[in-house]
């Protein structure tokens, strides 16, 4: 509890550091409204021009496109910053700090590095979910809200952990990963039904790069569809995937910290 207090002090201090300049922050907020929501109303006028996707309808793909933001600014926020500063830490021996203070250095980078900006992903995709849930007229119980619950939670977890781990590269070759493109072209995929793709593609991103469990499997438990590779499974597997993905980056990050030389400034 100690580590996570003193997370969330570091965390208010950033929020604080980017109230100083509000227009700014404010204008980078409404930026992002503007580019995702003008996208979100392309993607529902192009499957409303055509009736369904894949067997989706226009609101359904506003569902599964809202859950993907969600889950990904859930976990970019942890990630993002800091995957960015990778290839600059050994240049410049930022990374030397996170080995000096008494707490975990991982720990220490997550919470220097926390993208506070992501709240406008997060409150767009808020309202693109409340409205497509609304158009689509659903009436949950518990079990489907508490299942939305922990598929935000798996999503935002499988997205941190497959950003950093197509990103640790970086921090050996002291230049860009060359994994990187996996991660950033691959969660384009994301924005649609998985089942738009050829076969081959959608094994790919259920058993390799697993981005087909951040949305589109878990989505189907709350909308009633059955569609992928072996729906009746891979549709609650989504926790366990998360689980598996995060064990394999804190041992991918053990050896590449492990590794790690300091630039000696």
């Amino acid at each position: 509890m100690h580590y996570v207090r003193v997370f969330l002090q570091i965390v208010k201090y950033l929020f604080k550091a980017r109230l100083e300049y509000p227009g700014a922050w404010v204008g980078g907020i409404i930026a992002q409204w503007f580019s995702y929501g003008i996208f979100m109303v392309m993607v529902m006028l192009t499957v409303w021009n055509f009736g369904t996707l894949a067997g989706w309808t226009p609101e359904e793909v506003l569902f599964l496109f809202a859950m993907y933001l969600l889950a990904y600014a859930l976990g970019a926020s942890f990630t993002f910053n800091l995957t960015r500063e990778f290839r600059n830490m050994a240049i410049n021996g930022t990374m030397d700090e996170a080995f000096c203070r008494p707490m975990p250095p991982f720990l220490y980078l997550v919470a220097t590095t926390f993208n506070i900006g992501y709240v406008s992903h997060i409150t767009l995709s808020g309202a693109a979910m409340i409205f497509s849930i609304t158009r689509l007229e659903i009436s949950w119980g518990a079990g489907q809200w508490l299942w939305l619950f922990v598929t935000l939670l798996s999503g935002g977890m499988i997205t941190a952990c497959l950003m950093l781990l197509c990103e640790f590269p970086a921090l050996r070759l002291r230049s860009h990963s060359p994994l990187a493109m996996f991660f950033w072209q691959g969660r384009e995929f994301l924005q649609y039904p998985l089942t738009i793709y050829p076969r081959p593609l959608q094994f790919i991103f259920t058993a390799i790069l697993p981005f087909s469990f951040v949305g589109f499997y878990p989505v189907q438990v709350l909308l009633g569809k059955q569609d992928g590779i072996f729906p009746h499974v891979t549709m609650w597997l989504a926790p366990a995937v998360a689980l598996i993905l995060a064990g394999a980056t804190a041992l991918v990050w053990r050896f590449v910290s492990r590794g790690y030389e300091s630039a000696g400034t």
